[in-house]
């Protein structure tokens, strides 16, 4: 029963986080095209698709990941590095995101404030995304050795 609440964990962790780097690549995508091109980032016909539905998506499950990630974290047998880089990057997230919320609710906020929403979301998944990589590679060096006879 308990192996099966961890592998589910980490299974989530990694299904939120696989979600979540989606998300948060279209966003740097639709930044970098706009920076690319005309040197600035401007709402156009592509920005709701590309960058505030996916900011909330992001949001949303950065915010899951993090509350399974610190159930990840909080188990020494699940422990390993490619888990705690996503947590890490869920928390990094999640905690960028309060703090541009209540930095934007202040008396001299104008609410563009919240534009600034999508960047501390896009950072916190770089950390899920080398997670996401290591696991990635992990899992391909392990069957590539059992493949060749080599397992461990």
């Amino acid at each position: 029963m308990v192996t099966c609440v961890r592998l589910s964990a980490m299974r989530a962790l990694v299904g939120i986080s696989t979600i979540s780097v989606v998300c948060s690549a279209s966003i740097a995508l639709y930044a970098a095209v706009q920076l690319a091109s005309i040197g600035v980032i401007e709402p156009g016909p592509l920005f709701e698709i590309m960058v505030v539905l996916p900011a909330v998506v992001a949001v949303v499950t950065s915010i899951l990941g993090a509350l399974v990630g610190l159930g990840v974290l909080v188990r020494s047998s699940t422990r390993k590095l490619p888990f705690v880089l996503m947590a890490v990057g869920h928390l990094a997230a999640s905690v960028g995101v309060v703090a541009v919320v209540i930095w934007s609710t202040r008396e001299a906020a104008s609410g563009w404030d919240l534009l600034l929403l999508p960047a501390p979301v896009v950072l916190g998944q770089l950390i899920v995304l080398a997670g996401l990589g290591l696991l990635l590679l992990r899992h391909r060096r392990l069957h590539s050795n059992i493949v060749r006879g080599q397992q461990f």
